[in-house]
Order: C-alpha cells, then sequence, then structure tokens
C-alpha cells in the first residue's frame, strides 16, 4: 500500500501539476477537460454545433442533431496538430514545440424515413443511427524549463517530506534516494534532515508527452415532423497518455561541495477506459431558429491503469550513485463531471447560420477512487481548489453555393477557483472554408487555441507558462 501512495503523489501531470504531494487532483482534471471538435465543419465554428446538426460531431455534443440528418453519411477527418509552450522560469524564458498527426473523426451515419408516403399529418419521419469516433483531447506536447536557483533544491520538498521519518522507513521513490544519493543529512536526533549542499545551482526540467482521449459513439436519434428531433448517445471513452521527464540539478560553476549535479528520470503510461451517456433534443418552433439543450452524464472511468518507472542518480565530489530503475503499477477510477448544455441556431434560408453554445461544468464534483486506497484527501482537494465553470461556443457560417465560408470562437473558463494557484482559461479561434455538393464534401478548417498558467517543479519552484496549440483539420465525406 505504502509504494501505490509513493506512485500517486510522484507522478507529475502535463499541465496541472502542483507539489509532490498534489497530483492526483490533477489526473482527475486532465481526464476531465473535453473540447469538442472532431469535424473540420464544426471545429471551424467554435465547436457551437448542438443546436444546427447534421454533422457527426453532433453525435457527442448534443445527439439530437443527428435526426436532422436527411441522408446516410460517412466521413473522415485527418489533422496535423502543433503545440508550442514558452515557460519562463527564475527569469529564463525557455520554448519547445511538438507535432502530431492524428484522426479527429471517422464514422458513418445512417438515415432512414419511416413513411413512404406522404402525409401532412404530424409523425415520425425518420430515424437516424450513428457510429464512429470523436476525439475530445490532445495530449501531445514538448516542454522546457531552465533556471538558476541560489535559493532552493528539490531536496528541499524531500527534505520537508522527510522530517520526523526514522531513515529506514522513507519512502522509496524520493526521499530514500535522496538519503541514499548523499543529498540529505541528518539535522539531529529526532529524525529530522536537511539538504546536504548549498549554492547556486542549474535547474532543468523536459517533458515529453504523447496520446488522447477518443469516443466511440453509438447513437440514435429521431425526427418529428421536422419540429422535434430527439437523440440518445452511448459513449465508450479510451485515454492513452505516456509522459517522460528529466529532471536535473547541476553545479555549472563548480563552486559547490559535495556537489556536482544530480537526476530524475519519470516514465508514465496511462490507459483508461470509461463510459458516458448523452441525451438531447431540438425543437425548431420556427424555421429560422432551431433551439435545444442535452445532458451529458458523468464519464465513468472504471478502469485507469498507470504504470510508472523512475530513475535516479547523484553525482558529489568522492562518488557517483545510480540506483536500479523503481517501477509499479497502480489502478483506480474516475468520475468525471456532469454537463449540462443549451443550443441555438438562427438559420439564414440555404445561405447558412449563426449558432451558440453553452456548456456547464463543475470540476469540483469530480472523484477519484480505488478498492485499496483510500482517496478522502484528493477527493477533498478536488472540491476546495476547482469550481464550476461557464463555457461559451460560438460560429457562423455563410454559403456561397458551392463554397461555404466558416468562422468561431470559443472560450473555456479557469477550472481553478483562485487565480493566485492556477487559471489555464482557454481561448480558441477558428475560421474554415468547404465545398459541398448533394454527394460529397470536402472541408478544410484551421484552429488556433492560447492559454497561460503555472507549471510547479515543487513546492515554491513555480514557471510562468504560456501554451498555444494549432490544429488542421481535413475533412472528407460522401452521402448516400
Amino acid at each position: 500500500m505504502k509504494t501505490k501512495i509513493i506512485i500517486i503523489t510522484a507522478i507529475s501531470s502535463l499541465l496541472f501539476t502542483g507539489s509532490l504531494m498534489a497530483q492526483n487532483e490533477n489526473e482527475a482534471l486532465r481526464y476531465s477537460q473535453m473540447y469538442w471538435g472532431g469535424t473540420a465543419r464544426s471545429t471551424s465554428v467554435g465547436g457551437a454545433f448542438g443546436a444546427v446538426g447534421a454533422d457527426f460531431s453532433s453525435l457527442s455534443i448534443n445527439p439530437a442533431g443527428m435526426g436532422v440528418y436527411k441522408k446516410s453519411e460517412i466521413s473522415f477527418s485527418p489533422t496535423i496538430y502543433y503545440s508550442k509552450n514558452v515557460n519562463t522560469y527564475r527569469g529564463v524564458e525557455s520554448e519547445d514545440f511538438k507535432y502530431n498527426f492524428n484522426v479527429g473523426n471517422f464514422g458513418i451515419v445512417l438515415a432512414a424515413p419511416l413513411n413512404s408516403v406522404a402525409s401532412d399529418k404530424p409523425q415520425w419521419k425518420s430515424v437516424q443511427f450513428g457510429f464512429g469516433m470523436n476525439r475530445l483531447a490532445n495530449y501531445n506536447n514538448n516542454i522546457a524549463i531552465e533556471g538558476n536557483n541560489s535559493e532552493s533544491s528539490i531536496i528541499d520538498a524531500f527534505v520537508s517530506k522527510a522530517n520526523g521519518i526514522p531513515s529506514q522507513n522513507l519512502s522509496a521513490f524520493d526521499t530514500q534516494l535522496a538519503w541514499d544519493g548523499y543529498l540529505m543529512n541528518p539535522l539531529d536526533t529526532n529524525n529530522n534532515y536537511v539538504r546536504a549542499f548549498q549554492g547556486d545551482i542549474v535547474q532543468r526540467k523536459t517533458i515529453s508527452t504523447k496520446g488522447g482521449m477518443n469516443e466511440w459513439t453509438f447513437s440514435l436519434s429521431g425526427n418529428y415532423n421536422d419540429v422535434l428531433y430527439l437523440g440518445a448517445t452511448i459513449g465508450l471513452v479510451g485515454i492513452n497518455y505516456t509522459e517522460d521527464s528529466q529532471y536535473d540539478e547541476v553545479d555549472r560553476l563548480d563552486t559547490i561541495s559535495n556537489f556536482k549535479s544530480m537526476s530524475i528520470k519519470d516514465h508514465l503510461s496511462t490507459d483508461g477506459s470509461g463510459v458516458n451517456f448523452k441525451f438531447g433534443f431540438l425543437a425548431q418552433p420556427v424555421k429560422f431558429l432551431r433551439i435545444g439543450a442535452a445532458i451529458h452524464t458523468p464519464t465513468f472511468f472504471y478502469r485507469i491503469e498507470d504504470n510508472y518507472t523512475r530513475n535516479f542518480s547523484s553525482n558529489i565530489d568522492t562518488a557517483v550513485y545510480t540506483f536500479d530503475p523503481l517501477e509499479s503499477t497502480f489502478k483506480y477510477e474516475i468520475n468525471t463531471p456532469l454537463r449540462l448544455l443549451g443550443n441555438i441556431a438562427f438559420l439564414i434560408n440555404k445561405s447558412g447560420f449563426v449558432s451558440l453554445d453553452y456548456e456547464y461544468t463543475d470540476y469540483s464534483t469530480s472523484r477519484m477512487r480505488s478498492s485499496d486506497y483510500n482517496f478522502v484527501d484528493e477527493n477533498k482537494t478536488i472540491k476546495d481548489v476547482y469550481k464550476a465553470t461557464h463555457n461559451i461556443r460560438g460560429g457562423v457560417e455563410y454559403n456561397l453555393n458551392p463554397i461555404v465560408l466558416r468562422a468561431g470562437y470559443a472560450y473555456y473558463m479557469s477550472p481553478f477557483k483562485s487565480d493566485t494557484l492556477n487559471t489555464y482559461e482557454r481561448n480558441i479561434i477558428s475560421a474554415g472554408i468547404g465545398f459541398r455538393s448533394a454527394q460529397y464534401f470536402i472541408d478544410f478548417t484551421y484552429s488556433h487555441s492560447d492559454s497561460n498558467g503555472k507549471y510547479y517543479l515543487y513546492e515554491g519552484a513555480v514557471t510562468e507558462q504560456k501554451i498555444s496549440s494549432s490544429s488542421f483539420i481535413l475533412s472528407m465525406g460522401f452521402k448516400f
């Protein structure tokens, strides 16, 4: 049990990293945040497609939008993703970037009429069945951090954690390594410790992450007299996350006695599976207006498995200490927040539309669970640190037949209660162009995202982080 607790506290996260004792809450947030995209058409209007419908992204936003389909359709969306991170630590700016190729969506919608004879009576006109995949999050990133520090070291965090604990009972994945590597010394006879060196050191950390979150959708919808549309989706969510990081402290000027360098190399791979349910409706009281709403149950990640490896070494004046890799596996569950969505679209005859989506998500309701570990403290921190968010997405499409022009904007509030702890609100702008005929379509979209926040190397060592990403999405589809 002790090893499992150590593993949880040692794992570092991509964007939301707290102290050594605050990693679990960050994993809950990472797998709770979802950014609607999927097809190029949907992404180009900021993901505001809840009330527009007749696009495969509807299956993950408001499944009632699938009821707008009059024809069956197959779609596929290859994507090039580019991310850039700029970190400022103790006055030094470091930059890194990464490219990634992925598939934003692929799927099929089958539309079937229910009545072959035209009738003026109100009736269910058609049903639709949809199956496929939408991408909900992209974890590909490279981060570089570097700066000089004469005031603190990560060993100070280890010392704080070790104080009061006999050396034979120290934690295998951190404090024991610092002790065995002669980076901590005894301070007194009460099992208190002190850092074994003092001076100006260079601190450096590099992080490389990859993976994403995909949702496989199974959806059913119906069209009642072109006035009411109902839909439901079963979503099977898969997460795949890999992180490789290296943290170094170096006496670059060779002025510190009993210390030359230390290095911590961590590898984390995470796989998870979950399920959620979505229910939605659309109403079209007049020809130019559609309004709707959807509810997304929490995603119940019933299986998440972390595999973790740590390599540690220290180089002091008299010797180099390199330790065998430490490995461990931990299994747990996460329940993400409930989501409530409201949708409205103004239809401009056949010339286009203006759409707006609202989303309510309370991240403080996320919960972590395990059959052999008590997450009481972590769940309390989730409740205390995170908050409810109100996210807005809007977009416009104008049809020049057969060319279609689009633009959109999305704003995602910060999930943190206090901006002094962290921020990470996100702004996304997008634009696209498409070619559409009765039988096929080709759409292209560029989407750009910006956010700012803080990254914690350890308690008291914080970097200011600017994150930007761009997506180039090409969607192709056939109607039949």
